[in-house]
């Protein structure tokens, strides 16, 4: 039987390719752990070198990212970012700024770390993409 999903958080959770493999519980776990905002475009949401202090999953609009001033790629709805410095507590490896209107869904460290606690998978699906990142970084400065 199909259900609804309860809020539009988890709906628009379930969209996000690292959760669709939850369960509607799973996501509306998930869900209370975040708050949702809207930004402008131009917004830093991210800095290079500065501490990281959120976990972001991009809903709509566009950011772009550069490492050492130099754009690297557009995320687009469904991409998220900041998980690096939420996994180590330490610095952002990018810089990520709006190019459009964004709506987001942000979790501080505790937030996200009470969502990734929730699921093994989760953990597992943050740390592949992390490792997918940190190795195109890598193959673009060669």
């Amino acid at each position: 039987m199909l259900h609804r999903m309860s809020d539009a958080k988890t709906r628009a959770l379930a969209q996000v390719p690292l959760f669709m493999n939850c369960t509607e519980k799973e996501l509306d776990f998930i869900a209370s752990r975040a708050d949702e905002v809207t930004v402008p475009a131009g917004r830093t949401l991210i800095k290079q070198g500065e501490p990281g202090d959120a976990f972001y999953i991009l809903l709509e609009g566009e950011a772009e990212v550069a490492i050492d001033g130099s754009t690297r790629r557009t995320l687009k709805a469904g991409d998220f970012f900041g998980e690096i410095s939420m996994l180590d507590r330490g610095l952002g490896t990018a810089t990520v700024v709006t190019k459009t209107p964004a709506r987001l869904m942000v979790m501080s460290h505790a937030q996200f770390r009470d969502a990734i606690k929730a699921d093994d998978a989760i953990l597992v699906k943050v740390l592949s993409v992390m490792g997918d990142r940190l190795r195109a970084d890598l193959a673009a400065k060669s």
